[in-house]
Formats: structure tokens, sequence, C-alpha cells
């Protein structure tokens, strides 16, 4: 099955996920628990968006606890740059709809700043299927950051197809479970 067919379906099965709520929760509180995040100075994080898992409360207590907080803006030509924000207030509508800053302070990346990554599926080994626009990829091919994919336990995979530019995260968090995956060992 090709990405394409595969996204079709990861969409469909995340859409008719139950109790949302409590998962996004259990999540946000991995995240937050996390060592890494915890020692980061920088954290470059998706707005959720549609029925992805919720980022709002991840902000919104980064931003509490005094991180430097950086959300994606899309860019022409499948570019993306993280902007810092103070507030969600500061996002609006913006390419294909999805909230993106409205402010101008480019974030930089830091020996210890991470990347919380969005994708329909994530394996055990790092290997993600994104929305197949490669705004990620072309973003972390550029760096060393830490890399961290968050998504509900049943939206992990056995295996998914990858092609030589995908590039592989290094943790997996879901409601159930961290995972340090073989890009990480």
């Amino acid at each position: 099955m090709d990405k394409k067919e595969l996204r079709k379906i990861f969409r469909q099965k995340r859409n008719r996920i139950s109790e949302k709520s409590e998962k996004d929760f259990k999540i946000a509180e991995r995240v937050l628990d996390s060592v890494r995040v915890k020692n980061s100075d920088n954290i470059f994080i998706y707005v959720s968006y549609g029925s992805e898992t919720d980022t709002h409360l991840i902000i919104e207590k980064l931003l509490e606890s005094g991180k430097n907080v950086a959300v994606p803006r899309c860019l022409e030509n499948g570019i993306m740059e993280f902007i810092y924000i103070k507030s969600l207030d500061e996002l609006s509508a913006g390419a294909f709809g999805i909230p993106e800053p409205s402010g101008n302070s480019r974030a930089v990346i830091t020996e210890d700043a991470i990347c919380i990554v969005p994708a329909y599926s994530f394996t055990e080994d790092g290997t993600r299927l994104g929305y197949g626009g490669g705004y990620y990829d072309r973003f972390l091919e550029k760096s060393e950051i830490y890399t961290i994919g968050i998504c509900y336990d049943e939206m992990l995979s056995e295996n998914l197809p990858s092609e030589k530019h995908d590039i592989k995260i290094k943790t997996v968090i879901t409601e159930e479970r961290t995972v340090r995956c073989s890009a990480e060992r």
C-alpha cells in the first residue's frame, strides 16, 4: 500500500478514536514529564488541528513554565519556519487553515532544543507517516534537533513505507508509553 492510501486509512482511524480528551491529557502529562522536555530551552511544537493529537495544553503549560515555545509557519515551496510565541492568542488561520503565529521572532535551534513532530503514524524505529507535504523532513534535515513524535497508542504501526529523504524521529510518546526509537539508540 502506498503512502497516499495509508494516509487516508490512518486519517479515518484517527477520526474514530474514542476518549480523545482523556488520551490527549495523558499524552500531555507524559510530554511535560519527559526529561528531554524539562531540560530543553527551546521547544518547537506543532499547533494541533482537526483530529491531531492535541498540543494546546502542552503549549500552555510550557509557556506557563517559562519555556521558549516556537510554532511553525508554512512558507512557499514547502518550507517551514518556527516563530516564538508568548500565547496561543498570537495564532491565526494560516496555510491549509492551520493556526500559525502572527509574529516574526524566528526561533533558534540550540543544543538543548527539541521538536515535537506530528504524523498520522509512527513505528518504534522512528519512521513516521506525515501528511505528505515534506515540511518537517525539509526542516529536520537541516538540523540536529532532538525529535519527539506524539500520537495515540493505537496509531503506532509495526511497519510504514519509508524513503531515503524521510527523517526518523528519536522518541515517540503516546498516552500509554514512551518509546525510544532505534534512531536514538
